[in-house]
């Protein structure tokens, strides 16, 4: 027969090893799995796509059901020391031109920047086939949500 302080060394022992064991494991997790913040991703409702140095952010194309044209809202950064011209471009010809200047994040989601509008004919809820482009970089397709203006992108109603 087990005294009591035996018994309680046991289980003491064996609290400890349990506690050492699942430490491990659960640290082993995170051997095999990366941190999040180590990956880019995109957070938000938007895409993102590189066209050379130029980092285009959070690209959505704002449109109303049956509008003839949607709206372009996102950033552009240009880490350059040159302005550059970034042309967006549907599959049906349709093109934008936002010209960004060296050293800038132009911000095309603020109330106080002008508008870039182009023609899309895809439908709010829908993705759109986009082309982005810089005289340096050439061409990047990017595939890029149409959401209706409503909530945080009402202000980008089209007429």
């Amino acid at each position: 027969m087990n005294s009591p302080s035996t018994s309680r060394r046991g289980r003491a022992m064996l609290a400890t090893v349990a506690v050492v064991a699942g430490t491990g494991l659960l640290g082993g997790c995170q051997l095999i799995s990366p941190r999040q913040t180590d990956e880019m991703y995109d957070a938000a409702d938007g895409v993102s796509v590189d066209a050379g140095d130029v980092q285009v952010r959070n690209l959505v194309v704002v449109r109303d059901r049956g509008a003839a044209s949607g709206v372009l809202s996102g950033a552009i950064g240009n880490p350059g020391a040159e302005p550059v011209s970034v042309t967006f471009a549907t599959a049906d010809g349709g093109s934008a031109k936002v010209d960004v200047p060296a050293y800038t994040t132009l911000d095309m989601s603020t109330g106080d920047s002008a508008k870039v509008s182009l023609p899309v004919k895809d439908e709010p809820g829908s993705m759109t086939a986009l082309t982005v482009s810089t005289p340096a970089a050439g061409n990047s397709p990017v595939s890029v949500p149409v959401l209706p203006a409503t909530g945080w992108y009402a202000d980008y109603k089209t007429s």
